[in-house]
């Protein structure tokens, strides 16, 4: 059945259940927020330094704790509580998000400072990855779970 096809009561039916609703808009909103912060942080890091390799940096420190510790994170996803790992990973971004804010606020955003908050950033988000991918499952009921799968992946 094309999408053209799909009952319009089917093309929605993850989001008949609250939990799945409820995870899938405070994901859209952390990865939104995520973004907002990678991009705001470049920018200052190149108005910082006007160092095309810094700006690579900003990158690099945000993606290189999911690379490190991508065998840790699944096994802290399957052994603890997948809504206690994402609501401390949430929490731990807002954390870095206000201490980024403070330091430039207080004039203290030297790039070394900034890749330390990003590294805990980038260590929030590869803890919040595993655990947010692996929790939707059981969100919905098997005949929704195709339809939460691609919502969950766009």
């Amino acid at each position: 059945m094309t999408a053209e096809q799909t009952p319009p009561d089917r093309r929605y039916a993850a989001f008949r259940h609250k939990p799945f609703l409820s995870y899938w808009a405070a994901r859209f909103l952390a990865t939104f927020a995520t973004q907002i912060v990678s991009v705001a942080v470049g920018w200052q890091v190149y108005d910082l330094t006007r160092d095309p390799f810094d700006l690579g940096l900003v990158g690099i420190v945000q993606f290189l704790p999911s690379l490190l510790l991508v065998l840790v994170t699944g096994v802290v996803a399957d052994r603890f509580g997948r809504r206690l790992i994402m609501a401390l990973m949430v929490l731990l971004e807002a954390i870095c998000a206000l201490a980024l804010l403070l330091l430039t606020l207080r004039g203290l955003s030297g790039p070394g400072l900034i890749f330390g908050v990003l590294a805990m950033f980038g260590i929030a988000r590869a803890f919040f990855g595993p655990a947010a991918a692996s929790l939707f499952a059981n969100l919905v009921p098997p005949e929704d779970f195709g339809n939460a799968i691609a919502w969950n992946s766009s």
